[in-house]
């Protein structure tokens, strides 16, 4: 069993018991009944060509990243990426094996919303900071899955911020690129964004100064 899905089984054991505890339905709550798809990874200011098409494109190179914590293989068609204004910026397809992850980039949402006849604009991943949504269509309607609020210092250049663990983790900022030396909470990890790939930094680096230190107590 790989660490994804030990971390996975945990939070859905705490996820039942606390049901239990309180009086909820815990019956639903079974794995195949919680929702397996997160959102994992954003990268809002690109500074390189990370969808590797040998062009730097500010709307282009930007990327959200979705991961599959469940046991089983997900079926995508149904899932759609949308921002505050809840305007459809994605459409996703195919399917998603348990522990995978799948990188969307700015370039895959333009043409996207060039083929479904929806204003063309990208991701609108806004530098200043944002939220991104995760949604599900279930019976003509949609459900919010998943989202995520960045701050501006998370939306610098080449800064990702993602959950660590994959799936299961708080969310951190992926800063190997460009150094985060502030105290605001998310904190800089040291570690490379991953896109399109299972996080690959076991021992984050955090540099953290006395002055930080108390800042943050």
């Amino acid at each position: 069993m790989s660490v994804l899905t030990k971390v996975t089984w945990v939070w859905r054991l705490l996820f039942v018991l606390v049901g239990l505890f309180v009086g909820t339905k815990a019956h639903a709550a079974s794995p195949d009944a919680l929702e397996p798809l997160m959102l994992n990874e954003i990268l809002a200011d690109p500074q390189r060509d990370w969808n590797g098409d040998g062009v730097l494109n500010s709307r282009d190179d930007e990327w959200v990243e979705i991961v599959n914590v469940g046991i089983s293989a997900v079926t995508l068609d149904d899932y759609l990426l949308a921002g505050a204004d809840t305007s459809w910026r994605y459409g996703f397809s195919g399917g998603l094996a348990p522990g995978g992850v799948l990188v969307v980039y700015g370039s895959q949402s333009y043409a996207w919303e060039n083929a479904n006849g929806a204003p063309r604009f990208g991701l609108r991943l806004v530098n200043t900071g944002g939220t991104i949504g995760l949604w599900r269509v279930v019976n003509g309607d949609t459900l919010l899955v998943d989202s995520y609020t960045f701050q501006d210092h998370e939306a610098d250049p080449d800064r990702s911020t993602g959950r660590f663990p994959d799936g299961a983790g708080s969310w951190r900022v992926f800063d190997a690129l460009n150094v985060y030396t502030g105290s605001k909470l998310p904190l800089g990890t040291g570690c490379m964004p991953s896109p399109g790939h299972l996080f690959q930094c076991p021992t984050p680096i955090q540099v953290v100064t006395w002055g930080r230190l108390k800042a943050r107590y």
